[in-house]
């Protein structure tokens, strides 16, 4: 056969157009049939026409689940990652539910889910003046930029992939430690605690966290609430003051004098993610006003 001799699909039997050709380990697969795999799958050119067939027939199955996916909580803000606790399952997807159709993300168990860890990436940039003529120069010693980058890997047990990495920021996060840092940290340790459960299999509470209805389901942009599946907020500070317990070694009083008042905390929990915030007005993790 020719190079440019006409081929057709192995898949649906459609011809195959120029630059249309998708190479498969024992044939060819037109552009339209690729489109319908999973947006997770990297394994086309060692795959078999058998196998996306098979492939191809779980993706319309999945179709049918994802018309019944209804998301409770919603992580991040590049990729979004989609939970529905009554289901026990979640999506990945940069796309908003109502947008879903042409995408057909795959609704993966909870129970498939073998481990989730955090990635930051971090990315320096030097930062110059200016020099005698007009031109840039080094500082000495040198300064630089530092951004970040959050992402979580989510390992998988599907015949189809074995890892989802989701961005969660949409934006580069400057500064570690800041407050914005701390805030993708948090977010981080909320979507390990949700998609791997802990052993927890309870639904997950809504602690005033919930967003206006968007194209018919609940959304809960940002991070789910601390107690989310019965877990605690990894980042909140003990009450040292509240703990305070009495001192057996402390003498009597023998002189009436007024006890020693103990300084006042000013410690305060939040009424929305939980975290302890040592003093101020607004929660260092999420920004909610102090009651």
């Amino acid at each position: 056969m020719g190079l440019f001799d006409k081929k057709y699909c192995d898949i649906c039997g459609d011809k195959i157009g120029l630059l249309g050709n998708r190479k498969l380990e024992d044939g060819n697969m037109c552009k339209d049939c690729a489109k319908k795999l999973s947006p997770f799958f990297s394994d086309r050119r060692s795959s078999t026409v058998a196998e996306i067939k098979q492939q191809l027939a779980y993706r319309e199955q999945n179709k049918q689940i994802l018309a019944g996916f209804s998301a409770m909580f919603t992580f991040g803000e590049d990729d979004k990652i989609y939970i529905d606790p009554m289901k026990q399952s979640f999506v990945v997807s940069r796309r908003n539910p109502g947008s879903w159709s042409d995408e057909n993300p795959d609704v993966i168990p909870l129970s498939s889910v073998t481990g989730c860890n955090l990635r930051v990436d971090e990315d320096r940039e030097e930062i110059y003046t200016q020099g005698k003529d007009g031109e840039e120069v080094s500082y000495n010693p040198p300064r630089y930029k530092f951004t970040y980058d959050f992402y979580i890997d989510i390992k998988i047990n599907n015949p189809y992939f074995d890892e989802i990495t989701a961005r969660l920021n949409d934006s580069d996060v400057e500064g570690m430690g800041t407050m914005e840092y701390n805030r993708y940290q948090q977010m981080a340790q909320q979507i390990i605690n949700n998609l791997t459960q802990n052993g927890n299999t309870g639904m997950p509470m809504n602690n005033g966290f919930s967003q206006p209805m968007n194209n018919g389901m609940p959304m809960n942009q940002g991070y789910a609430p601390a107690g989310a599946y019965g877990q605690t907020n990894p980042y909140a500070q003990q009450n040292v003051y509240a703990q305070q317990q009495p001192n057996p070694y402390a003498q009597p009083n023998q002189y009436n004098q007024p006890p020693v008042q103990q300084p006042v905390s000013q410690n305060w929990v939040c009424p929305s993610c939980q975290a302890n915030n040592d003093g101020g007005r607004f929660c260092a993790f999420c920004g909610t006003p102090k009651q």
